[in-house]
């Protein structure tokens, strides 16, 4: 009894010490806020609506867009091959929780110089021929069965984070198909603003070279100098000039909808005609709250989930200062032969088992609970700053979407104003009361007024993409949230 004593307190000392080691760092839940900071409509998001945003803004060549892009789109295409690799790495985590059936084999001969007699007497030497080269032959084969027994959970651990990292990658992929929505409902609006402005600039440039025409007769009446005969050209060559740099932008726009659709150039310019309407939104979709962007936007429930994969990545590493047991079995023949003089084969079968406690190897493990620790951190605080910048989207987007709404309501009361003015000229002009160059400031005034509704309007309608996008397209993941609860239980 003497003899095992000291063994106790190195027992307890050992046990205390996997104890300290067994759990991970808590750290403490992100702080959401109750209500929007923006003064906002308080009832509950629309999820059905926000999960095919798009169709609010009721244009089909925009609805059709969309949905060949989330077809085609390659950028979709990869996401879920992420999807499937994480699904490969789950069942590799996996396989650690079954026990392994190998066939192995093994045969092997040597050479043996004989330099001696053998003793006829001998028990032994009857069965030793009488050659100078000895052949001793040995061979085995076996049906070989192994487990590692998951006693403290370091496998179970890893195939949880295996499942979390599926979890990750597939609200990546519904990230990905959202940004893919949302660059093909910008790029669709941006095009028929580009449209819009090129229509207007056409009649723009129409109207300086009657202004052009106008300082040429005056000239030649005498009523103006060159200086304005000049400046009117002048005038008309700038916005001929813008047109052409609004072509190169129209054209980019177009190939740059191709290549998100994954189709040929050319194919955006033969599938849309040509217009001037920008879409918007008919109708305005309540934000909510903000917690319930945790259970709706793709690249928060991400974030939770790598979180959580990296919580479990750093318990496993603790569980990896336990000790391990494995147990084998093995049935097989085996057999040997010495020369042509003796040989002999079997059948076996054996029951093992092996243990392992690490001791001197702490140093290493040590510093894998550290590394995994480091991750974990990173994760925590990655996931607290996706879910502040996901606040500051939406409440961007609601202030913009607010302030681009009064814009525009101010821009088209201008516009009311410059075609009523617009028309008073036509009158006046009619009526001898005002001549023609009076008429034409007036029409100048009007396009200049129906340019800046269409910008306001574009930016109106970039601002409703921008906040649909920002709430997470009404996106729910299957069976997890980003706070890791799990949803309809």
């Amino acid at each position: 009894m003497t003899g095992r004593l000291p063994l106790q307190p190195l027992a307890w000392a050992l046990a205390l010490a996997l104890g300290a080691c067994s759990n991970v760092p808590e750290r403490p839940q992100p702080d959401v806020p109750d209500t929007w900071f923006h003064a906002v409509r308080q009832q509950p998001a629309d999820t059905e609506a926000l999960a095919t945003w798009w169709q609010l803004f009721e244009d089909p060549a925009l609805t059709g867009l969309v949905r060949q892009a989330l077809d085609n789109n390659r950028d979709i295409r990869q996401a879920m091959l992420r999807v499937d690799t994480a699904r490969a790495q789950l069942r590799q985590a996996r396989a650690g929780l079954f026990p392994t059936i190998d066939l192995p084999g093994s045969a092997s001969r040597q050479w043996i110089e004989n330099d001696s007699e053998p003793d006829p007497n001998s028990p032994v030497g009857q069965f030793i021929p009488d050659d100078d080269v000895i052949t001793f032959d040995n061979w085995e084969l076996a049906l070989q069965a192994s487990w590692e027994l998951d006693i403290f959970g370091a496998t179970r651990a890893r195939t949880d984070s295996a499942r979390q990292q599926i979890r990750s990658a597939q609200a990546q992929a519904i990230a990905a198909r959202l940004a893919v929505a949302s660059n093909a409902a910008q790029g669709y609006v941006q095009l028929r603003a580009l449209e819009g402005q090129r229509a207007l600039l056409v009649e723009g440039i129409e109207l300086a070279r009657e202004l052009e025409r106008i300082a040429g007769r005056l000239f030649d009446a005498g009523e103006v100098t060159r200086l304005d005969v000049e400046a009117s050209a002048a005038e008309r060559a700038s916005l001929e000039a813008d047109l052409d740099e609004l072509d190169i932008d129209l054209a980019e726009a177009r190939l740059a909808l191709d290549t998100l659709l994954a189709e040929p150039p050319g194919t955006t310019a033969r599938q849309l005609g040509a217009s001037a309407r920008v879409p918007l939104a008919g109708q305005p979709i309540p934000p909510g709250q903000p917690i319930d962007l945790l259970r709706r936007r793709p690249d928060l429930i991400a974030e939770a989930t790598q979180l959580q994969a990296a919580q479990l990545q750093s318990l496993a590493a603790r569980r990896d200062l336990f000790p391990t047991l494995a147990v084998q079995a093995a049935v097989g023949r085996s057999g040997l032969a010495l020369g042509d003089a003796f040989s002999s084969a079997s059948n076996f079968a054996r029951l093992g088992a092996t243990f392992g406690l690490p001791f001197l190897d702490y140093r290493r493990r040590g510093a894998a609970i550290d590394l995994a620790d480091v991750e974990s951190e990173g994760a925590y605080l990655s996931f607290q700053q996706a879910l502040a910048e996901a606040l500051e989207e939406v409440e961007r987007s609601l202030v913009r979407i607010d302030g681009q709404q009064r814009r525009l309501d101010s821009l088209r009361r201008t516009l009311r104003h410059r075609q009523y003015a617009y028309a008073l000229a036509q009158k006046s002009y009619r009526l001898g009361e005002a001549n023609l160059n009076e008429v034409l400031d007036a029409q100048r005034g009007s396009l200049r007024a129906r340019q800046q509704a269409l910008q306001g309007r574009t930016a109106l309608a970039t601002a409703q993409v921008a906040l649909f996008v920002a709430l997470g397209g009404g996106w729910q993941a299957d069976g997890v949230t980003a706070e890791g609860e799990p949803r309809g239980e």
